[in-house]
C-alpha cells in the first residue's frame, strides 16, 4: 500500500500584480489534511482553490507561508526538487486535459511510468496495473486513438488514468469531472475514491459540484482566498 502525504499549510498567500493592483489569490491561509485522508475543496470562483492546489502540488511559490509535504518544506525547495517530487509522488488530474497530442491514448498513460523509468510488463507493453486501469475507464476500444479522435469525457478518462498510473502518494484534481455528464462524474469520482482508498493515497479535489465534495470525507470552504469552513463531509453513495 501506497505511504500517503500528509499536508501542511501554515501562513501562506499568493499575490499577483494585475493592472496596477495587487490581488490577493490566497490570503493568510492554515490548512492541515492528514495522510490518506480526502478532502474537497470549494468555494465561489476566484477564491484561490486552483492557486491552493496548484501551490500543495509545487507547481507555484507562495509569495509567503510555508507549506509541508510529508515534513518535508517544499515551498523553498529549488525547482528541480520539487519536479520531483511531482513525478515521483503527486497525480494531477485537471479539467483541461492536459494530453500529448501527438501520442495515443495509452501513450499518454504510459508517459508517467516513463517519466519514472518504468516499463510496462504485461500484454503489448503495458503493465497490469495500467491495463487494468484503461478496462475499468472504459478506454479499452479508444486505446491507439490520439486526443482529436476522443470527445472531451474520454480524454479526461486519459488524463484520470495517467495520473494514477504510477500510483501516487498523493492525488491532486482540478475539477475532475467539470466537463462530465453526471454519470460518467460518478463513475471518475469511484474510481478516484477506490484508488484513494486501496492505495492508501491522500485525495485533495478542487470542485465546484456539491454532490461532488460531499462524497469525500472533508469539505474545506474558502473566499476571498480564506478558508471559511471546514467540516466532515456528509457522505453519498
Amino acid at each position: 500500500m501506497t505511504a500517503a502525504m500528509s499536508l501542511r499549510v501554515e501562513g501562506v498567500t499568493k499575490h499577483y500584480r494585475a493592472g496596477g493592483l495587487t490581488v490577493k489569490a490566497v490570503d493568510g491561509l492554515d490548512i492541515e489534511i492528514e495522510a490518506g485522508t480526502s478532502v474537497a475543496i470549494v468555494g465561489p470562483s476566484g477564491c484561490g482553490k486552483s492557486t491552493l492546489l496548484g501551490m500543495l502540488g509545487g507547481l507555484e511559490r507562495p509569495s509567503s507561508g510555508r507549506i509541508w509535504l510529508d515534513g518535508t518544506e517544499i515551498s523553498s525547495l529549488p525547482e528541480a526538487e520539487r519536479a520531483r517530487i511531482r513525478r515521483e509522488s503527486i497525480g494531477f488530474v485537471f479539467q483541461s486535459y492536459d494530453l500529448l497530442p501527438f501520442l495515443t491514448a495509452q501513450e499518454n498513460i504510459e508517459f508517467q511510468q516513463a517519466l519514472n523509468g518504468e516499463n510496462g510488463s504485461g500484454t503489448n507493453g503495458k503493465s497490469d496495473h495500467e491495463a487494468d486501469l484503461i478496462k475499468r475507464l472504459g478506454l479499452s476500444e479508444h486505446a491507439t486513438k490520439f486526443p482529436d479522435q476522443l470527445s472531451g469525457g474520454q480524454r479526461q478518462r486519459v488524463g484520470i488514468a495517467r495520473a494514477l498510473a504510477h500510483g501516487p502518494r498523493l492525488i491532486l484534481g482540478d475539477e475532475p469531472t467539470g466537463e462530465l455528464d453526471s454519470e460518467t462524474s460518478a463513475s471518475v469520482l469511484d474510481l478516484l475514491l477506490e484508488a484513494q482508498e486501496t492505495t492508501g493515497a491522500t485525495l485533495v479535489v478542487v470542485t465546484h459540484d456539491a454532490d461532488v465534495a460531499e462524497r469525500l470525507g472533508r469539505v474545506v470552504t474558502l473566499r476571498d482566498g480564506k478558508v471559511v469552513s471546514d467540516r466532515s463531509a456528509v457522505r453519498r453513495a
